[in-house]
């Protein structure tokens, strides 16, 4: 709570990110499970859309876990919304205990959570790194600064990359966690990304800033994600 608020502060003391125009609208949730086989889950829910539909949101879709996992079968579907009071109003649209028996047999709940997003980004799914951190609160307005910093050199060298930093709402035990994402086209576009890094790369100078204001690295991982449905 004390981080989500301090956010929130720097925000209205501000007034705006470096961009000039403050956080984005909208957010994220996210329904998090453990597939039995995450492909065989991934094309049920493609040849069934309706049960993607069921949660409402703008966009749905989902991110499989493929390196750093908490458990086999690591993955989770998410909706994107518009406002936050979509995301939260939505949240008895999909009662994921109703669901068949076809599709709870491929799964198990693990958890769902709330996502302000805090930086820009267009949303692009594709291969992903991401990283919980914890921040100070007195240098988060500053870290997200740090990332939109590094984002620009990382893309001012040619590559295609964005990055994003999200809040969660109703965290947890890891609610005084920011989650950062690097998005990535593929597999590939990734590694070479991170080939370059290794070998001296420019932007490194602007990662090392941004990772200084971080206080710890709680978690990190490498996610597949794509775009399952869009609404309208």
């Amino acid at each position: 709570m004390k981080l989500l608020l301090s956010i929130m502060a720097a925000f209205l003391v501000a007034g705006t990110l470096w961009s000039q125009e403050g956080p984005p609208e909208g957010g994220f949730q996210t329904f998090h499970v453990q597939a039995e086989d995450p492909y065989e889950y991934i094309e049920f829910l493609k040849e069934n859309p309706q049960f993607l539909a069921a949660g409402g949101g703008d966009v749905v879709g989902y991110c499989m876990t493929m390196s750093g996992h908490d458990y086999p079968g690591e993955m989770f579907i998410w909706n994107g919304y518009s406002s936050l009071e979509n995301m939260m109003g939505n949240s008895n649209s999909y009662n994921p205990y109703g669901a068949p028996t076809a599709l709870k047999n491929m799964r198990t709940i693990k958890y769902s959570s709330y996502w302000k997003t805090l930086t820009p980004f267009d949303l692009a799914p594709g291969f992903e790194r991401v990283t919980r951190v914890k921040v100070k609160p007195e240098n988060v307005l500053k870290f997200l600064q740090a990332t939109e910093v590094f984002e620009a050199a990382v893309k001012a060298s040619g590559e295609d990359f964005q990055m994003a930093v999200f809040q969660p709402i109703g965290g947890g035990p890891e609610g005084n966690t920011l989650m950062i994402r690097g998005f990535a086209k593929d597999g590939q576009s990734m590694g070479a990304l991170f080939d370059k890094g290794y070998a001296g790369a420019a932007w490194g100078q602007s990662l090392a800033a941004m990772q200084s204001l971080v206080d710890s690295f709680e978690r990190d991982s490498i996610e597949q994600c794509e775009i399952l449905l869009e609404n309208g």
